[in-house]
Order: C-alpha cells, then sequence, then structure tokens
C-alpha cells in the first residue's frame, strides 16, 4: 500500500515510522499523489502535529494549499447560505448530499475535506424552478460541461459550482432504477435539518449509504482515498443506524459494495464497523491492495480506466449504445477543480488504458467487480 495510507489513516507509531523512512523521492513522490487527491491539507495538519521531518518547501506548498481550501470552504459556505434562502422562499426543497452535509458539522474543519463542487437534492418536477432560482441570485448554467445521468449542468457563481441532482446513483436498468427511486423517496423521509437555513441534509445514514454507492458502483474507488476521511468523520459521529444501514444495503444491491468499502476502512485505517452479523469472509489482502491501487489512480486517467468495468454492469446487447453515450460523455465533461495534469483528452486516454499501467488498473477494477459479484 502507499505511504499515504498509513500516514493520514494509520496509528500514530506507523505513521512516524513510515515518515522517517522516506527519502526526499519519496516525499515527492507522495506529494504529487496527494495533489491529485486533495490530500495535502489533511497532510498538512497530520505533519504539524506529528512533526513528521518533511522537506520545507512541500511543507509550505501545504500549507498554502491548506489556506486555499479554507478560503473555498468559506465562499461555498456562503453560497450554500444563498441557496438555501433562495430555494426555500421559491417553496423548492433541498437535500446537501456528500460531503456537505457533515463538513460544516460540530468540531469539523471544512479546510481538511475539500469539495470540488457543492451536491443538492432536489425533485425532477422542481428542476426550472430551482434552475431559476439559483439564476436569480447571481448563479450562471450550463458552464461546466453537459448534464450527466444524475444531475443538471453545473450552475456556477464566482469559483463555486454547484450541480443540482435529480438522481444519486448510477443505473444501468430498469430493476436498478427502480430501486433507486424508492430508495430517494426514503431518504427524503429521513433527511435532517442542514447547517443551512432552507436546506435539509441526507442522513449520516443514507450519506454512508451514496458515498460508498458513489465510490464503489459509479468509479470502483478511482474517485480517490477521501472516501477513508468520510467513512470515519461519519462513523464516529455516532450517527449511523446500522440496522438500518445493513437493511437499505440489501434493498438497494449493496451489499457486497459496503462490505468491500467498510472492510477496506476496518484494515486500513482502524474503522470501527458494526457489521451486525454481515462481515464479509473472503475478502482477503489482494482486494486490499487492489482497492488502495485504484483509490489512487492518476486522475487524467479515470475515466478511461472506469469504461471497461461499466461495461461488464451491462448486458453485452447495449455495449455499442452505451459506450457511444459514455464516449459523449467524456468529450463534454469539464473537471470543476482540475487535476493538475487536467483530464486527459480522448485519444490519450485511451492509449494509457492499453498500456501496461492501464491494463494493470482495469484488471484490479474487474477482478474486484467480480469478487462484488460473487454474493
Amino acid at each position: 500500500m502507499s505511504p499515504i495510507f498509513a500516514l493520514l489513516w494509520g496509528d500514530i507509531a506507523r505513521a512516524g515510522e513510515v515518515s522517517a523512512s522516506l527519502d526526499r523521492a519519496g516525499w515527492l513522490a507522495l506529494d504529487s499523489q496527494a495533489a491529485q487527491h486533495r490530500l495535502r491539507p489533511l497532510l498538512f495538519q497530520s505533519a504539524s502535529d506529528q512533526n513528521w521531518n518533511v522537506p520545507a518547501e512541500l511543507m509550505q506548498k501545504w500549507r498554502a494549499s491548506r489556506q486555499r481550501s479554507a478560503m473555498r470552504a468559506l465562499a461555498q459556505q456562503a453560497a450554500l447560505s444563498r441557496i438555501g434562502k433562495a430555494l426555500c422562499a421559491g417553496g423548492v426543497p433541498a437535500a446537501i448530499l456528500k460531503g456537505g452535509t457533515f463538513v460544516w458539522s460540530d468540531g469539523s474543519d471544512p479546510a481538511l475535506r475539500p469539495m470540488r463542487d457543492l451536491d443538492v437534492l432536489i425533485r425532477p418536477s422542481d428542476a426550472q424552478a430551482a434552475t431559476a432560482l439559483l439564476e436569480a441570485i447571481g448563479f450562471v448554467s450550463g458552464t461546466r460541461g453537459p448534464p450527466s445521468g444524475k444531475h443538471l449542468p453545473a450552475m456556477t457563481c464566482g469559483k463555486v459550482a454547484v450541480e443540482l441532482h435529480l438522481r444519486i446513483f448510477d443505473t444501468y436498468d430498469e430493476q436498478a432504477a427502480t430501486r433507486e427511486r424508492g430508495f430517494i423517496e426514503r431518504a427524503w423521509q429521513r433527511a435532517v435539518p442542514a447547517s443551512f437555513a432552507g436546506l435539509q441534509a441526507l442522513s449520516p445514514t443514507d450519506t454512508l449509504l451514496h458515498l460508498i454507492h458513489h465510490a464503489v458502483r459509479d468509479h470502483q474507488f478511482n474517485n480517490g482515498p477521501l472516501l477513508l476521511a468520510d467513512m470515519l468523520t461519519l462513523v464516529e459521529s455516532g450517527l449511523i443506524d446500522w440496522a438500518l444501514f445493513w437493511d437499505e444495503a440489501e434493498r438497494i444491491d449493496l451489499m457486497r459494495a459496503c462490505q468491500l468499502a467498510l472492510g477496506f476502512g476496518e484494515r486500513a485505517s482502524g474503522l470501527t464497523v458494526d457489521w451486525q452479523g454481515h462481515a464479509p469472509l473472503d475478502l482477503g489482502e489482494a482486494e486490499m491492495e487492489q482497492v488502495a491501487r485504484l483509490m489512487l489512480v492518476d486522475m487524467a486517467y479515470r475515466a478511461a480506466l472506469g469504461w471497461p468495468v461499466q461495461l461488464l454492469r451491462t448486458s453485452p446487447r447495449r455495449w455499442p449504445a452505451h459506450l457511444a453515450a459514455m464516449v459523449r460523455r467524456h468529450r463534454g465533461v469539464g473537471v470543476p477543480v482540475p487535476a493538475p495534469q487536467g483530464e486527459a483528452d480522448l485519444g490519450a486516454a485511451i492509449s494509457y488504458a492499453v498500456g501496461v499501467e492501464g491494463r494493470s488498473k482495469i484488471a484490479d477494477a474487474v477482478r474486484l467487480t467480480r469478487w462484488l459479484r460473487r454474493g
């Protein structure tokens, strides 16, 4: 496993040993991963608290990254306050999703959990009204690429981007879409007041389920290691209803994905999981290493690496149409806060995917997909 897991989520003794073993080249390689995956603020905090022997220029970079993250969080906080007031005044119910449900909770430091954009769930029937209400307070539509299958085109105001979600999962058949619709309706009923007037938030239990689905099913873990930080924050809050969690995981066909994500969190970060009889018996070190490698995939190529696995989830007769849709989406989608190298163009992405490293990452993803199916 990359040293980054031991440094950020291992115990203090292990983190100290790893930090002492890194030479300059090791720190530079680790910083490259951290820059792509929004981990520099966390590294700065941990290095400061534990007095690691980090090269001075890297500490300076990490400090600056934490400061930028804090400023971005303040801008996002102000935007959510304005969004909540506008949607409430217009009679549009809305619920915050993902990290926005907890980064501003008591005891959290928003700077340590950078968010690229804000995700807000609305009902499909409110799409036109919600868009108009946000435009009235200065948000501009359609500046960050076309709509996905889940949300409207991102809207921006200054450097803040918000995605209005009509759905929350990627679904590939009507059966999965029906499960998702049922989950969303139940999640609305369990939503809790957010930190911002006029907005609700998905409950901690439903947020944990959503984050796992997003990371495992939608992205094959290639959206990065912040999933570990998110799971720790949610579980350590003590607000997870584990009986409900496992019941919902069964209802939305997410049991194996939850076992894989939480099992990795348990081993990589000491996450305390209430398995309630659902602990996986066939989760080995090979799967742990595969998850770790996929979490640190080069962000410029993550879309290309995800395509083969997404195709495996659909019937072969639907592959041509599905592949065409993925190509169109890849060509049009922008990244609100790009990785340092940006997202690769289609030709470069395909070239990487058929190369040695790309084939290795695809093999990891395919093996994990098979593990998920064994349940």
